[in-house]
């Protein structure tokens, strides 16, 4: 795999893949009027929106109304073209060529060219946030005003999802040029159904309707953008009509959503996986051994029941079932604690001395619930599992930068809906610390696995993946739990809403 530079990419890289949501909870006859405006509760306010310089749920729902890809997904999950009309890759699958529209404008007015795109496709290479995708890439030349062409130095079957992705929007070479990447992180400027207005830090980001969009001018014509912290507050924000739509309600509060006729539950199932994650460099988890015991001594469907409210499935895998390269040919680790206290008392570790390590997570109700669910399964076994509850910016440096941690748990999520944007972050040793491979796994075997399954296609594919999950699993890198469903709690009056299995929204299909 070629080298490229190294930041910090949660795996929080996102899947597009859009699929029309069930709603749950009834829909009153209030009418909504002549409304064209949206508020929409965001659970944190974003750092920045540059989607090519960071991976923040938050910034990545303000810059997909912005800003538009060379592909994008349906509501059925297929690739389709956006601002590309098509494109063509070569029989070796090292060449794609992109033919682009020739109708569309940026929101300054300026005309979208293949400049544009090349630039672009440079900035995400540069930044370096996409280095499980954007690694793959070896050139990006013009061909003509109206054509691009990619050359990869390896095979790579997730190039297309790659372009649907976030971290590959299409940003103008002229605007950056000139004004610089704090006019990306503050002022974004795309060709998206919406244009920036204003950005309140703390309060509100203001987005317009883009009139003159390419695919038509949206329904909603502003979208008010606030940041709300606290997952109560956001639930009574939507039943007094504060705002209108709000990400991943408390699981508790999902039957009072229910029974709301003013309010909509929507949900799908989240192309992440809820991992128990463990620091093989940190003795004793360097031992096998105790760390196959921690394995063992998790009750997955206690973490269910107990923390999310009945609603989840229990992993049988790294992989979620939404991404390709998933298979039921590998089993789910069955919760054995006497097996586990086996392992332990072979390592010296029993009643009159249990093991004690500590668990580093960051401020969220649900976590918390998920580590204390843990900590009473680990305290069966003899191990003393202390919980350190900590601020968003030092759990991050913690866990990505410094390195300093035992255990954590993080819900993984792909940028597209393969086992490669899984997994590859997570265990490739080029990906080590900020990059994503917070276990601090460094195998050459496991990492050329990773390579060989990402060129492969069809059932072999599938089949070199189920030989990497084996592999994690007989290490124990790390103890793979639940898979999550994502919600968005709607006013009951809103239509077309969209999703990915991520929570990124098409705003530009909703309407009144």
């Amino acid at each position: 795999m070629k080298s490229t530079k190294k930041i910090l990419a949660l795996l929080l890289v996102f899947v597009m893949l859009f699929a029309t949501l069930t709603a749950c909870g009834g829909g009153d006859d209030s009418d909504t009027g002549d409304r064209t405006d949206l508020v929409y509760g965001l659970s944190a306010d974003p750092s920045k929106l540059d989607p090519m310089a960071m991976a923040e749920m938050s910034s990545f729902t303000v810059t997909y109304a912005i800003y538009d890809n060379l592909y994008e997904e349906d509501a059925d999950g297929n690739y389709v073209p956006s601002l590309a009309k098509n494109i063509e890759i070569s029989d070796d699958g090292l060449v794609y060529t992109i033919s682009l529209r020739d109708d569309v404008k940026f929101h300054d007015g300026s005309q979208m060219t293949a400049d544009d795109v090349v630039f672009s496709i440079n900035r995400t290479i540069d930044k370096g946030w996409a280095f499980d995708m954007a690694g793959y890439i070896e050139n990006v030349e013009k061909v003509d005003e109206y054509t691009v062409r990619v050359t990869l130095h390896t095979p790579f079957g997730g190039m297309i999802g790659s372009f649907a992705s976030p971290f590959f929007s299409i940003m103008s070479k002229n605007y950056l040029e000139t004004n610089g990447d704090d006019a990306a992180e503050r002022k974004p400027m795309g060709t998206g159904a919406y244009k920036f207005v204003e950005w309140v830090s703390g309060d509100h980001i203001t987005l317009e309707a883009n009139e003159d969009y390419f695919q038509g001018a949206p329904a909603i014509k502003t979208i008010t953008f606030k940041p709300i912290t606290d997952k109560n507050t956001g639930l009574i924000s939507l039943q007094t009509g504060e705002i209108d739509a709000f990400l991943n309600i408390n699981a508790t509060d999902i039957p009072t959503v229910e029974a709301d006729d003013s309010l909509s539950l929507y949900s799908t199932d989240l192309a992440a996986v809820l991992t128990f994650n463990m620091n093989v460099e940190k003795a004793p988890l360097d031992n096998v051994n105790i760390r196959k015991a921690i394995d063992l001594a998790i009750n997955r469907q206690n973490i269910i029941d107990g923390a999310l409210e009945g609603r989840g499935t229990i992993a049988n895998s790294p992989i979620a079932p939404t991404c390709e390269g998933y298979s039921t040919n590998v089993e789910a680790t069955e919760c054995d604690p006497e097996a586990a206290k086996a392992l332990l008392a072979a390592e010296g570790y029993d009643e009159n001395n249990p093991l004690v390590i500590t668990m580093k997570i960051k401020e969220d109700a649900k976590n918390q619930r998920v580590a204390q669910v843990i900590q009473n399964d680990l305290k069966q076994v003899n191990i003393d599992m202390q919980i350190d509850v900590m601020e968003a910016s030092a759990y991050s440096n913690a866990i990505y930068n410094t390195g300093d941690f035992e255990v954590t748990i993080l819900s993984w999520c792909a940028m597209f809906p393969d086992a490669h944007s899984l997994l590859f972050s997570q265990y490739h040793k080029d990906c080590y610390g900020g990059t994503g491979n917070i276990t601090r796994i460094v195998s050459d075997e496991l990492s050329s696995m990773l390579e060989a399954a990402a060129t492969m296609t069809g059932e072999e594919r599938v089949q070199a993946y189920d030989d990497v999950v084996r592999m994690i699993q007989d290490q124990a890198i790390a103890a793979y739990l639940v898979y999550e469903p994502t919600t968005i709690t709607t006013n009951a009056q809103l239509k077309g809403v969209q999703a990915n299995t991520i929570g990124i929204y098409k705003v530009k299909n909703w309407s009144w």
